[in-house]
C-alpha cells in the first residue's frame, strides 16, 4: 500500500480528494494540511502550490504529480526534491475548455462583434464589411497538446490557422507550424494567442518588440500565463493602435489589484483565469491511472505529461 501526500487549497478540493480515495482505494491519501505524518513514508504527492514544507523529508517519493497543467509553480518550488520524476495533467478536458473560450475570443474579432458593442454604446448603426473565416488569419504561440486542441477547433471552423513554437510538432500535418524567426510567423496575423507555459524563455516574451511585429491593429489573446506579458507594453501597443483589442485571461498578479489600469482600458477584456477550469474527475482519473501504472511496475518516466525540468513543461 502506498502511502499519497496530498496539498491544494482550491475550492473542489474536498471533491478531488474524495475522488481520489474511491480510485486508490488500496493505498493510503494523507491530507497534508489536516494530518500529523512521517513525511520520509510518502510514496507519492499530488498537490497544487504546495507551501514550502512540503517536501520536506519527502526522501522517498517516486512521482510528484500537479494537478494543473501548469507546472511552474513546482518547478520554482524551494525544496522540491531533485531527482524525482514531475507528472503533469495533459489535457485532461481542459483542452476543449480553453478552445471554446479562444473560438470566441477569435470569433468575436472577427465578426466585430466588440466593434459593435462600442458603437451600440454611442447610439451608431453602422454595418462593417465582412471576411470570410478562410481570411482571417490566427497564429497560435505555443503548440503542445492544449495549442492543438486550440488549432483544430478553429480550423474546423474555417479559420487560417498556423502556428510556431521552438521546435516543429510531429505527427500533424494540418496545421502549419513554423519555427526559427518568428517575425516570419507574426507578420501576417489578424489574432495572436498565446497558449505557453511559463518559463524562463517565456517571461516577459510578449513584449513591445515581439508586439511591433504584428500588422497594426491585429488582436491578441493570452490563455497562457500573465507573467509571459509586459503589461505596460501590452498597453501601450493599444493605445497607439498597435493592437486593436486584448482578452485577457490570465495577469502576471492575481487576483487582478483593483488598481490594475488593465481593468478600465476600454479595448481590454478581463476574465478571472477560468479559460480551462480543472475538469476534476478527467484529472483525477489521470493521476490514479498514472500512479496505478507505476504499482504495477512501469517507469514513472514513460508517463505521459512527464516534466522537463529544465524546459519548464
Amino acid at each position: 500500500m502506498a502511502k499519497i501526500s496530498f496539498y491544494s487549497k482550491e475550492q473542489h478540493r474536498e471533491k478531488v480528494l474524495r475522488l481520489l480515495q474511491e480510485r486508490l482505494k488500496d493505498h493510503q491519501i494523507v491530507d497534508w494540511a489536516q494530518s500529523d505524518f512521517n513525511a520520509e513514508e510518502f510514496t507519492y504527492a499530488i498537490c497544487w502550490h504546495p507551501p514550502t514544507k512540503f517536501f520536506r523529508n519527502a526522501s522517498g517519493l517516486k512521482a510528484i504529480f500537479s494537478l494543473a497543467a501548469g507546472v511552474d509553480h513546482l518547478i520554482n518550488h524551494p525544496e522540491l526534491p531533485e531527482g524525482v520524476p514531475l507528472v503533469r495533467l495533459t489535457d485532461a478536458g481542459m483542452g476543449d475548455k480553453i478552445a471554446e473560450y479562444v473560438h470566441y475570443g477569435v470569433l468575436r474579432t472577427h465578426r466585430c462583434f466588440d466593434q459593435y458593442y462600442r458603437l451600440q454604446k454611442a447610439h451608431q448603426w453602422q454595418p462593417l464589411p465582412d471576411r470570410h473565416a478562410a481570411d482571417f488569419r490566427v497564429g497560435l504561440l505555443g503548440f503542445g497538446v492544449i495549442g492543438r486542441s486550440v488549432g483544430h477547433r478553429l480550423q474546423s471552423a474555417g479559420y487560417n490557422v498556423s502556428a510556431f513554437r521552438r521546435s516543429k510538432a510531429d505527427g500533424d500535418q494540418s496545421i502549419p507550424v513554423l519555427s526559427g524567426n518568428i517575425t516570419d510567423f507574426l507578420q501576417n496575423l489578424d489574432v495572436l494567442v498565446a497558449v505557453l507555459p511559463l518559463t524562463p524563455q517565456t517571461t516577459n516574451m510578449i513584449n513591445a518588440d515581439l508586439l511591433g511585429k504584428l500588422p497594426q491593429g491585429a488582436h491578441f489573446i493570452n490563455v497562457g500565463r500573465g507573467d509571459q506579458v509586459v503589461e505596460k507594453d501590452l498597453i501601450e501597443a493599444l493605445n497607439s493602435g498597435q493592437l486593436s483589442t486584448a482578452l485577457l485571461d490570465v495577469c502576471a498578479t492575481e487576483p487582478l489589484p483593483p488598481e490594475s489600469p488593465l481593468w478600465s482600458h476600454e479595448q481590454i477584456t478581463i476574465t478571472p483565469h477560468v479559460s480551462g477550469p480543472t475538469q476534476i474527475t478527467q484529472s483525477v482519473d489521470q493521476i490514479a491511472e498514472s500512479i496505478l501504472k507505476i504499482e504495477a511496475g512501469a517507469d514513472a518516466t514513460d508517463l505521459p505529461g512527464l516534466v522537463d525540468n529544465k524546459r519548464g513543461y
